[in-house]
């Protein structure tokens, strides 16, 4: 009996996943697309394997309107989280969660609002503790609920420092994969908007909040540091242009001896230098603890103005990352920054920078020092897929091509993500020519 045409895709489509020692690619309608990927979008773990190790098969698709749907299929998806529930199945909306990470118990206290509702997308707090270790969520809490927000508080791996700290701390606790273990534990428990999570932290967690914002500029819409400081030793400009147009909102005591103020002068200082925007208030005569309880009110009121403005910059247009020589004299085990945003780069010297701007009209102008080689992750809301996509390099045309949507690097992306407005379809890997 011959099957009709249609079922005999979806039959090989089935099959896709049997052992071949050489598999060949498959040839899938946009059909069978649409329904695996609605698969790996769900929330059964199994079928998510099974259709991310498909889409692996797939023929990388030109962009036309059939690829435009299967994207439609992602931007569409609504990722709906449980939360914590008691033994009655009720909702509980305070305690503390306890995992495993490569075998080490990683721990954070957690609030929701009452108003949680696990079918939407909701706003998150993180707020990392001073040296003094976890104590408690209060008074943030109480600001976050007020909004409607999550409020994550989790632990270090010291439960005492977020970054490393010179000749107390070794650097390679702050690898920082404990850091995106706790991301996905409560995004695996919480609807997180990714628009909206909002960075925080007093003391050693302002410290954690510089860290963390520097390093990873790309996932937070606002960050909000207190009585901390960008680590010290990174050079006139260090890692500042890095943020780009995410916002800094600083508060520190003009008196403090525990952590001296003059760090997050010069760390504000250094974000002004290259244009990113910051508001400071430095309290005059205020020690370490100036705002406990005198200032949490006005605190909290700028911190909710912040949460009710600010969203992530998903697409900047201009990407910029270094490294300074000098944060290797410091700490030579620390892993170096390798990119973001849409950018990444790879072999790379000491004193390595990468700055690319997108101007629109599929042009990507890049100019690197110290830099090997790099990737730029394409998005169909940055760039116009149906037209050949052009990078030039220190001056030189490096690549001019029409990209196709490789499925499998998009799934792979919103496994990590689960976020259906960043949608990364294309990589470019570029080369440096070498210079004359």
């Amino acid at each position: 009996m011959r099957l009709p045409m249609q079922a005999l895709i979806v039959f090989l489509a089935g099959v896709a996943f049997a052992e071949d020692p050489a598999p060949k690619k498959l040839k899938t309608d946009s059909p069978v697309r649409q329904k695996r990927i609605k698969e790996f979008l769900s929330e059964d773990p199994a079928k998510r394997t099974l259709a991310l190790a498909e889409a692996g098969k797939w023929e990388r698709v030109p962009w036309s309107e059939a690829a435009k749907k299967d994207l439609e299929v992602i931007r569409a998806a609504k990722f709906a989280r449980a939360g914590f529930k008691d033994a009655k199945g009720q909702p509980v909306f305070r305690g503390k969660e306890v995992f495993k990470q490569n075998g080490v118990e990683r721990e954070y206290q957690w609030v929701v609002p009452k108003t949680y509702d696990p079918s939407k997308p909701t706003p998150l707090w993180v707020y990392l503790h001073g040296s003094n270790g976890p104590q408690g969520t209060e008074p943030w809490s109480t600001w976050a609920s007020s909004k409607g927000m999550i409020l994550v508080a989790p632990a270090s791996p010291n439960r005492q420092y977020w970054h490393p700290v010179h000749g107390a701390t070794d650097p390679l606790e702050y690898e920082e994969s404990f850091f995106f273990a706790y991301m996905d534990a409560w995004r695996s428990k919480f609807n997180v908007d990714p628009e909206r999570i909002y960075l925080s932290g007093f003391s050693a967690g302002g410290f954690g909040s510089w860290w963390f914002s520097l390093r990873y500029p790309e996932y937070w819409a606002a960050v909000m540091p207190m009585a901390g400081g960008p680590p010290a030793n990174w050079g006139e400009r260090g890692p500042y242009e890095q943020p780009g147009k995410l916002g800094y909102w600083i508060w520190h005591g003009e008196l403090d001896v525990e952590v001296p103020v003059d760090l997050d002068r010069k760390g504000v200082e250094g974000l002004k230098k290259v244009g990113t925007p910051v508001w400071y208030k430095e309290y005059p005569g205020g020690d370490h603890n100036t705002w406990f309880p005198k200032d949490a009110a006005e605190i909290g009121k700028v911190v909710l103005e912040v949460v009710e403005k600010e969203r992530r910059i998903l697409w900047p247009s201009r990407v910029v990352w270094c490294w300074d020589a000098e944060w290797y004299k410091v700490f030579p085990k620390s892993a170096p920054l390798k990119g973001g945003w849409w950018l990444e780069f790879g072999e790379c010297g000491t004193a390595a920078r990468i700055e690319a701007e997108y101007s629109g009209g599929n042009l990507y102008t890049v100019t690197t020092r110290e830099i090997k080689d790099f990737t730029i992750h394409v998005s169909p809301d940055m760039a116009d897929l149906s037209k050949p996509v052009v990078v030039q390099v220190n001056g030189k045309e490096a690549f001019n091509a029409v990209l196709d949507v490789d499925f499998e690097l998009l799934l792979k992306r919103q496994e990590k993500w689960s976020d259906p407005k960043r949608l990364i379809t294309s990589e470019i890997h570029v080369p440096v020519p070498a210079s004359k």
